[in-house]
């Protein structure tokens, strides 16, 4: 192995630490320093650490790994109870920031393709950002509402996206409404395998609970193959690993009287949380920070886009949520949240990139409005729930 690869860790995790200890005594969230170490350590600033694939690679890893803890520390119970309400929150957010993101671009002389594709891409909610940031709520309905309505937003935008992209790219709008309607067969098909595991619990849940590394093993192995399905099926990985999370949540809504299962699933998600937070999500959140591109910034067009965005999301998830919780400082929290972009608007911007849809200055500058969405995120976040102690 590359020892300039372990020294660049090494940089990053002690770097993020120092960082996270020192934003702590202000009770900033501590992906706000994982990006800015990132940053600081990146090609722009000391220009010690440049992305790399390895580093893409094992960081990606992390983000895997914190979806399926999102999943595992899911009530399913409550996303069913409440499932009406996270698609409507999803719904609501996407449209309402398309609407206004594309009013944005066309006033910036964007051609209409062209504003719809960057809309789109915008009104993506990041999972992952989302589940870091709403990680520690106490408040398990803002947990579900958000983590739920994050994944109806990744799944609304890749079909959309998928549309738009088939119809001016000439890939054929019948495969993505193929494609969309086989994810939606799939997660139900799913979730009735989950609910007939659960009838049947000696079939699954209690025979991996008896061995605690049978379990972590055996939940780990079906988190990476239905992430390989949904992507198969043309959807974000994330989607399927949060899925098999929820499969395994589930667990906890069999009979035990020995409590076996339930003893699993708390000791994985202790065991999992103590992995994320010391390695993984530091890793993940420092190579955000790598990606900027200061040098290539529309200023104004970064002052205009960015406040629409966070509005766009707000507006969208918090007025519609306010309906279901009557709590406006509840709603107006699930609106914030849903604020952060992340990984696939990257992976997108550089499809777009790579095929000349955009320039390099229009690369930069709605990357760097991705980046910053990632760093307010969870500062907005805090500030809305100050009552509150965030350890």
């Amino acid at each position: 192995m590359d020892q300039s690869f372990l020294l660049h860790i090494v940089l990053l995790l002690a770097l993020a630490k120092i960082v996270e200890k020192l934003f702590s005594y202000g009770r900033i969230n501590p992906l706000v320093a994982h990006v800015l170490t990132g940053i600081i350590l990146g090609p722009h600033v000391l220009r010690i650490v440049n992305p790399s694939e390895a580093l893409e690679s094992i960081s990606y890893f992390g983000l895997l790994l914190l979806m399926l803890y999102s999943g595992i520390t899911t009530n399913f119970s409550e996303v069913r109870r409440v499932s009406l309400w996270i698609v409507l929150v999803g719904i609501s957010g996407i449209v309402t920031t398309i609407t206004l993101t594309f009013v944005i671009l066309r006033f910036f002389c964007f051609n209409i393709i062209k504003a719809l594709l960057v809309s789109v891409l915008l009104s993506n909610t990041a999972t992952e950002v989302v589940a870091t940031v709403v990680s520690k709520s106490s408040n398990n309905l803002i947990r579900t509402i958000v983590i739920g309505a994050s994944i109806v937003d990744d799944v609304l935008a890749a079909l959309i996206l998928g549309i738009v992209t088939s119809t001016f790219l000439g890939d054929g709008v019948l495969n993505v409404m193929y494609s969309a309607m086989t994810s939606i067969s799939f997660f139900f098909i799913v979730i009735l395998l989950s609910s007939f595991l659960i009838k049947y619990p000696y079939l699954f849940y209690q025979r991996i609970a008896m061995n605690r590394v049978t379990f972590a093993s055996t939940t780990i192995t079906l988190a990476c193959l239905l992430a390989l399905i949904t992507r198969l099926v043309g959807l974000n990985e994330l989607i399927g690993i949060y899925i098999a999370g929820l499969i395994v949540s589930r667990g906890r809504e069999h009979s035990d009287p020995l409590l076996i299962t339930n003893t699993a699933i708390a000791e994985f998600i202790d065991q999992l949380k103590i992995f994320l937070e010391s390695l993984a999500l530091p890793l993940f959140f420092t190579y955000v920070g790598l990606l900027m591109v200061p040098q290539y910034i529309d200023l104004l067009l970064y002052v205009c886009l960015l406040p629409t965005i966070i509005v766009g999301k707000v507006l969208g998830c918090g007025l519609t949520s306010y309906i279901v919780i009557n709590d406006k400082r509840s709603a107006l929290s699930i609106g914030i949240a849903m604020i952060g972009r992340g990984a696939l608007e990257t992976a997108l911007l550089k499809l777009l990139l790579d095929r000349n849809m955009i320039s390099m200055n229009e690369y930069s500058t709605i990357l760097i409005i991705s980046i910053s969405t990632t760093i307010l995120t969870p500062l907005l976040y805090n500030l809305t729930n100050s009552h509150k102690n965030y350890s």
